[in-house]
């Protein structure tokens, strides 16, 4: 006979709700029973295939169920998805560097070869959580976060190359720039709602 086991029902019931799912629609996703979840987030008692079930619901390890939030491992990353908006802004430098190309084509080459690298650099980096993030349908952060990184990027270029040259950064790439703030935040805070990648 199968023995029952003991899982968080506080990390059940946030994971739930974190993803918009009212108590009979976990019941069907899970292919559990409503009893069996009514009775899961009240007792946090479940048999181990309910509880294998449910981890595979919510697309975690079945340790992750068994922490309260706060125990390493039950928490989603700080920042979720942060390799799709590292690789993002990889991929933005090398438009800068295509911009520094210089005309004599002996050197011409060169950069090209490094512009090159850059961009599968970047794409490496973004496309593991990219993948993840079409497959559990995030769109609206991806697209918050295609538009927003690469403005951040710009801005933090141009503030560097405002410091070094002594000038101060135009009013029209601050304004671009915060913007991109914005829209990274907003992107950042999609995933963190909707569960992006957990290991990204």
């Amino acid at each position: 006979m199968e023995h029952d086991m003991k899982i968080s029902p506080s990390t059940v019931r946030r994971l739930r709700t974190e993803r918009g799912w009212s108590q009979d629609q976990l019941a069907i996703a899970s292919g559990l029973s409503l009893r069996t979840i009514q009775r899961v987030e009240a007792e946090g008692i479940t048999s181990m295939a309910s509880a294998v079930s449910l981890a595979a619901t919510f697309e975690i390890q079945l340790i992750e169920l068994q922490g309260e939030p706060g125990v390493p491992g039950s928490r989603k990353p700080l920042f979720a998805g942060r390799s799709l908006f590292l690789g993002i802004a990889v991929i933005t430098l090398a438009s800068l560097i295509e911009g520094l190309r210089p005309l004599d084509f002996s050197q011409a080459g060169f950069f090209m070869t490094i512009m090159v690298l850059v961009v599968l650099v970047g794409m490496l980096v973004a496309l593991p959580a990219l993948v993840e993030l079409v497959r559990k349908r995030q769109f609206i952060g991806i697209a918050l976060a295609v538009m927003g990184t690469p403005l951040v990027t710009l801005l933090a270029a141009g503030v560097i190359y405002a410091v070094a040259s002594g000038r101060i950064p135009s009013w029209y790439l601050s304004a671009m720039g915060l913007c991109g703030v914005g829209l990274v935040i907003m992107a950042a805070r999609e995933l963190q709602r909707t569960g992006g990648p957990g290991n990204t």
